[in-house]
């Protein structure tokens, strides 16, 4: 009786195992960062035999709204055409598409900066128009880059290319960064329409992240605001590698063992992740960050400022890993202000956050927090380049 107990239980813990390890394998606990969905970030230089399409392969890993990546890109001779892909929108979370051309900003600059290294120099023209309500998917141009044969010059923004991460963890608050390196990452992506504030005095700063947070709050608390985020969250493996994109787990932010939990765990509902959300954004990002940080505009809604503010992030980002730094886009004050202009109210958010600022005549457009974070942020998911390069649109 006892050798036949100690074979069923035997049997049943073998059976236990087996489940934990496929619900494992599923859930990408011991892959993380790793497959195809993460091959983009190998392959970044491209070959010389890519020609002008080369400067594409840096210009996939650019930052962009949700990892979203809502780009398609029209290589031809020697000019780039960056276009929006509508399509990849995050509905009420970006009304105006405004993040939708951050991103693409982005991408442009990655393109600009890798194009450089590759010996080419770039002349930029973003579109210019209006941004406005429209649920069209159809893509749209954003802007056209033409190369000219010159002289390689890589340099650090170039070789920052594939270490840039959004680190969504724990930042270390005992670490301020010095006042002259926030003056350095000031000069590098200040430009006429294009300005840069930094907050890291301790009153403006807990203002500042008080906005933040308050502005999460109202997301959550808004269901189609929350329902059009979450839609972007990819929580197993197999759900990583048929999108390629979204935030997933491993960049979540999560401490090891609550990653591991996360990952093992049936997934939460989308109130508990809300309040997940809305508990890291103020009781662990804000109070651990030195360095809160918001970029300003004439107009946001201006196109090719908006191309111009998302230019300035990917180099401002770049500049901050190639110094050790981390970042996280915090942009919920902004997308706030978005939602309430969609809807017709009276908006406190954007007010608000022109006072960082100091100056009248300049319109907040993205927030962010900076600093030395705890751990290496992860890499997130790719489409490959093939999927996002077009003959025509």
């Amino acid at each position: 009786m006892t050798s036949r107990r100690w074979v069923l239980g035997g049997g049943a813990g073998a059976l236990v195992l087996a489940g934990l390890g496929y619900r494992a394998w599923q859930r990408g606990v011991f892959s993380a960062g790793t497959g195809p969905a993460y091959a983009p970030w190998a392959a970044w230089q491209g070959t010389v035999g890519d020609g002008a399409r080369r400067p594409l392969h840096a210009a996939i890993l650019a930052a962009n709204p949700h990892d979203t990546q809502p780009w398609l890109f029209a290589p031809t001779g020697d000019t780039i055409n960056v276009f929006a892909d509508r399509a990849r929108n995050l509905g009420t979370m970006d009304p105006f598409r405004r993040e939708m051309h951050l991103g693409l900003g982005c991408a442009t600059e990655n393109i600009v900066v890798a194009a450089r290294a590759f010996g080419f120099d770039t002349e930029v023209a973003p579109a210019a128009g209006t941004l406005s309500l429209s649920s069209g998917p159809a893509p749209v141009m954003a802007a056209q880059i033409q190369l000219t044969p010159a002289r390689a010059r890589p340099d650090a923004l170039y070789r920052a290319i594939p270490h840039r991460h959004t680190n969504r963890g724990a930042f270390r608050p005992d670490r301020a960064i010095p006042a002259a390196q926030l003056q350095k990452l000031t000069d590098l992506v200040s430009s006429g329409d294009v300005r840069v504030a930094f907050v890291s005095d301790h009153g403006a700063r807990a203002e500042l992240g008080a906005l933040m947070v308050e502005a999460t709050q109202h997301i959550i608390d808004d269901a189609q605001m929350s329902a059009d985020s979450a839609r972007w969250f990819r929580t197993g493996a197999h759900e990583i590698e048929a999108h390629r994109d979204g935030v997933t787990m491993d960049t979540a932010g999560l401490s090891p063992a609550m990653l591991l939990a996360a990952k093992m765990l049936p997934d939460v509902d989308a109130r508990t992740a809300d309040e997940s959300w809305l508990s890291m954004t103020r009781d662990m990002q804000i109070p651990s960050t030195p360095v809160l940080g918001v970029i300003f505009v004439r107009d946001r809604f201006d196109m090719m400022q908006a191309i111009g503010a998302g230019r300035a992030w990917q180099r401002l980002h770049l500049a901050a890993t190639a110094a050790g730094l981390s970042a996280q886009p915090v942009n919920q004050p902004v997308e706030m202000a978005d939602r309430n202009r969609m809807l017709g109210k009276a908006d406190t958010f954007g007010p608000a956050l022109s006072k960082f600022i100091g100056a009248p005549g300049w319109d907040a457009t993205f927030c962010f927090r900076m600093g030395h974070a705890d751990r290496a942020a992860a890499p997130s998911p790719r489409r490959p380049l093939d999927a996002v390069t077009v003959t025509k649109v």
